[in-house]
């Protein structure tokens, strides 16, 4: 995450490192990269119902890249955004039920949802301040930002609360019977830790990068986005 948070004076080396980042190219590149992963998931799934999911997340998956001028996205924030989407689509080992071997702590949907927060503040902060930050104050922005993603957090445990209702239990998103009983909850506080960690750690990024008398936020956030 350094690389997205990072920063120091650009030179001639620099400019030209910029105008590769700034190259529709690496945003091509990401997309397809994840898009593969999805569709091998789905190929070797465990769990039935996600033999099907490329055929909503590889869509969910390009989208920003679509509005990438309108979030100010860069190829690195895309990045992360795809290993978000990939991360939560190995629920498809059945990680939801039993935590993989790799995490430590149970269970896997606290890790997705922690991790939907950074990602999602990062970029949300980055659009509001390709858009706004030239009037708007820092802490203004990151209010709003995690007002926003604290909002889109609610509303995906909405949507669960809503296919519940619709389908049943036995095809919902939501569960009662299996699951925790304040697993929206915890969702919502997971989401919380994973934005507050993503401000917290641009702001001690920034700072550093003031001591060492950098200019900008970042490298990446400051670039243009490509047309």
């Amino acid at each position: 995450m350094s690389s997205v948070l990072t920063s120091r004076p650009l030179n001639q080396t620099d400019e030209r490192d910029v105008d590769s980042r700034k190259s529709p190219r690496n945003f091509l590149i990401v997309g397809i990269v994840a898009s593969v992963l999805i569709l091998i998931i789905a190929a070797t799934a465990r769990m039935p119902t996600y033999r099907v999911a490329p055929l909503f997340l590889i869509p969910i998956l390009w989208l920003p890249c679509v509005f990438r001028r309108a979030l100010g996205l860069t190829p690195a924030l895309f990045a992360l955004f795809a290993s978000a989407m990939v991360f939560h689509d190995l629920g498809a080992y059945g990680y939801y039920q039993v935590n993989p071997w790799f995490l430590p702590w149970r269970p896997f949907d606290n890790y997705v949802h922690f991790w939907f927060g950074v990602v999602g503040t990062l970029i949300l902060r980055r659009a509001l301040e390709h858009h706004f930050g030239a009037f708007v104050k820092p802490w203004q922005l990151n209010v709003t930002t995690l007002l926003f993603v604290m909002g889109m957090g609610a509303l995906h445990e909405i949507m669960e609360y809503m296919s519940y209702l619709i389908l049943g239990e036995g095809k919902s998103m939501l569960r009662p019977s299996v699951m925790y009983f304040f697993d929206t909850q915890r969702d919502l506080t997971n989401n919380l830790l994973g934005a507050t960690t993503a401000l917290v750690g641009r702001w001690i990024v920034e700072r550093a990068g003031r001591a060492n008398n950098t200019h900008g936020f970042d490298v990446i956030a400051k670039t243009e986005v490509p047309p």
